[in-house]
């Protein structure tokens, strides 16, 4: 099998090993690159901020239909606060 050029090996960022610079899964170590949140990041972020919110209401004002509007809007605000804190591609095992 012949050796790959110089210029066209990139190391994973997981394993340090060589790999080709435009793979999306390392052949070594199993490692695959990620572009945004997983599915759990957007889930546990948006719950969070469904739950802080209704709980900050809840302080503020007694139970009502302002405890369900606030926790609609953390629930939405968790789900972008994901997006923007998970932006982007990395590499995940």
């Amino acid at each position: 099998m012949r050796k790959p050029e110089a210029n066209a090996i990139a190391l994973c960022p997981v394993c340090r090993k060589p790999m080709r610079p435009t793979s999306e899964k390392c052949p070594h170590c199993g490692a695959e690159r990620h572009y945004g949140p997983r599915l759990l990041e957007s889930a546990v972020c948006a719950f969070a901020g469904m739950v802080l919110l209704s709980a900050v209401s809840t302080l503020l004002l007694p139970i009502s239909l302002w405890t369900i509007m606030f926790a609609a809007i953390g629930l939405v605000a968790g789900f972008l606060f994901s997006h923007n804190r998970f932006s982007g591609d990395r590499w995940l095992k």
